[in-house]
């Protein structure tokens, strides 16, 4: 990886948050690190800034990470989001998943290689569901266009099939004309016939 990746910490204890941001410096990937301490702090810099990943401590004051988590899947965000827990907990493992987050790391366990592949994998995953959501814009995009091309063939069908009525009914006055024609001619062309025969 070439390109620096801006990574956001979200963490209330100034020890871990350190200790986060040292062991993602020492990864592989260029990195560019922000830092909140709370819940308010992270919403003001997710707002007003882009990040390629966001790691969250689980147990933040107000409102916890999972909340967090919740919150930003629920508006449309897919950016990564790796939830960094004390607890061992499987259950709390679950709810974090269930959450919508791109994966979670136990505070224990933390060190800059699990970082490094943690940040590759939710990246790959985020670069794969972003490339998803832009098929399936596009296939909406295309699928609207087809409706519209429908609804302008529809249009143009009924328009045909208005002016072959007009036609037939344009040919039947004509039928009926050319018989009424027919019919006139020939009643006073009999009467001539007759005159001429008796003459």
């Amino acid at each position: 990886m070439t390109e620096i990746i801006h990574a956001l910490v979200i963490d209330d204890d100034e020890v871990d948050r350190m200790a986060i941001s040292r062991s993602l410096k020492k990864t592989d990937i260029p990195i560019e690190l922000s830092a909140a301490s709370n819940y308010e702090e992270a919403i003001a810099l997710l707002s007003n800034q882009e990040f390629d990943c966001v790691f969250i401590d689980y147990l933040l004051p107000g409102k916890d990470g999972l909340e967090l988590v919740r919150e930003l899947r629920s508006s449309g965000s897919l950016i990564p989001l790796v939830v960094l827990t004390g607890q061992g907990d499987e259950q709390i493992a679950v709810e974090i998943m269930k959450a919508g987050a791109s994966d979670y790391i136990n505070k224990s366990r933390l060190s800059p290689e699990l970082l490094g592949k943690t940040i590759k994998n939710a990246l790959r995953i985020y670069q794969a569901e972003r490339q998803v959501q832009l098929y399936h814009q596009q296939v909406l995009a295309s699928n609207e266009e087809l409706k519209r091309k429908n609804l302008e063939l529809e249009i143009k069908q009924q328009q045909i099939h208005q002016q072959n009525l007009k036609l037939l009914e344009a040919s039947e006055l004509k039928s009926r004309f050319l018989a009424t024609m027919s019919h006139e001619l020939r009643t006073p062309l009999n009467a001539m016939m007759v005159f001429s025969q008796m003459i």
